[in-house]
């Protein structure tokens, strides 16, 4: 197991906003349980985003061969990048979604 740096004893958003996808991509399968956790709505899922924020650098850092801790930062900020293109497409889709609905609804047959 790596000794994990000092500096990076830190909360890690990516971990905590693309859950699963952020394991399987470092390799980290345990991220999956947040399907069965999603059972229990709001809480399960939260609970578990939480625990995988709090141990994600640990997880992150032995997952691959980072040459530096500047590296293994700009490599975990990409992942909170990516959560906020994916929210705002996101809030566009549901937007349009709405008022195509909107519109269809206001047809007269």
């Amino acid at each position: 197991m790596k000794e994990l740096p000092a500096e990076l004893s830190k909360f890690n958003w990516g971990a905590f906003l693309l859950n699963w996808i952020w394991g399987v991509i470092h390799k980290k399968y345990i991220t999956l349980l947040i399907i069965p956790a999603s059972i229990v709505p709001i809480i399960g899922p939260l609970a578990m985003s939480i625990w995988f924020g709090f141990v994600g650098n640990r997880w992150a850092w032995e997952s691959k061969d980072w040459t530096s801790v500047e590296e293994f930062n700009e490599a975990q900020k990409f992942w909170v990048r990516l959560w906020l293109v994916l929210f705002i497409f996101g809030i566009i889709f549901v937007v349009n979604v709405f008022f195509l609905f909107a519109f269809i609804g206001s047809i007269k047959v």
